[in-house]
């Protein structure tokens, strides 16, 4: 019996032998925990990367479909309710089954919504209390054109033209929009932006386009709010996924090709609250 004693007491652990084997592995928990967390977000930007990607080839169906014409950003009435968005446009595309009368009531049910309008990366939850049923929707058209029905300006911006009619009609199923003839350099304009926002909801209007990277004076058009990649809001809409794609945000371009880019290299000869470069349709800027 003494011996068995003995032979349990040498096999133990000490109090002190524990606390060692401890301490390795919390160092090696915070050596491996930053790699763990860094392929965690190149996996969440390769998704996102994929996300875009299968969204720039429902854009080439619809314009194969629409006389080669693009879906405006927004076709909205004077009555809020009724409007149609980009994605409520390329819905059947990017495997929506809602229906028309479903898609033009302002935010699609997120039951129902395409997951692939969610950036991975964007967590920003939604911020509008009326809209909880909706889905996130972290992609918005590059443009900046507000208009009244009628025949299209020569775009200030992108093709996301926002078409607002007063009469309170239900909007039409198939809204008027850009000729891809608009943009003469595909492969260096932009389509589609990363706009992480909360009130960034599939089937909502606002912002379902962007005007530039950053808010401020210069823009296109005069905006404030939060049609900007990153919004002055006291959210801090954009800063988060900015951060966990590395400083960067995926672009779709009109060719179907996607890149991720730091804000500053979009902008051209322009400013993040002035953008040209990628952001225009005109060569060059």
């Amino acid at each position: 019996m003494n011996a068995r004693r003995t032979t349990r007491r040498t096999a133990a652990f000490t109090l002190i032998e524990l606390l060692v084997v401890i301490a390795i592995i919390a160092i090696l928990a915070g050596l491996l925990l930053p790699t763990l967390g860094t392929a965690k977000a190149r996996a969440e930007r390769l998704k996102c990367t994929s996300q875009m990607k299968q969204l720039g080839l429902a854009f080439s169906l619809f314009l194969t479909d629409h006389n080669d014409q693009y879906p405006p950003a927004v076709y909205r009435t004077g009555d809020y309710m009724y409007q149609l968005t980009w994605d409520d446009l390329l819905h059947r595309y990017i495997g929506g089954f809602d229906r028309y009368q479903d898609l033009i009531l302002g935010i699609t049910d997120g039951a129902k919504c395409p997951k692939l309008l969610q950036c991975p990366a964007d967590r920003n939850k939604i911020t509008i209390s009326y809209a909880q049923f909706g889905q996130r929707r972290t992609y918005a058209m590059n443009g900046a054109n507000v208009i009244s029905p009628g025949p299209l300006p020569e775009p200030l911006h992108g093709v996301g033209v926002y078409i607002q009619n007063n009469n309170g009609s239900l909007p039409p199923e198939d809204p008027p929009g850009y000729k891809s003839g608009a943009v003469p350099s595909p492969s260096d304009t932009l389509l589609l932006v990363e706009q992480p926002n909360g009130r960034n909801i599939a089937g909502n209007d606002w912002p379902s386009f962007s005007v530039a990277p950053t808010e401020g004076a210069g823009n296109p058009a005069g905006f404030t709010g939060d049609c900007f990649q990153i919004s002055k809001s006291q959210f801090g809409y954009g800063k988060a996924a900015y951060g966990l794609h590395g400083g960067r945000f995926n672009y779709l371009f009109h060719d179907g090709h996607v890149a991720i880019h730091r804000i500053t290299e979009t902008v051209g000869l322009g400013t993040t609250n002035a953008p040209k470069g990628m952001w225009t349709v005109t060569p060059g800027d």
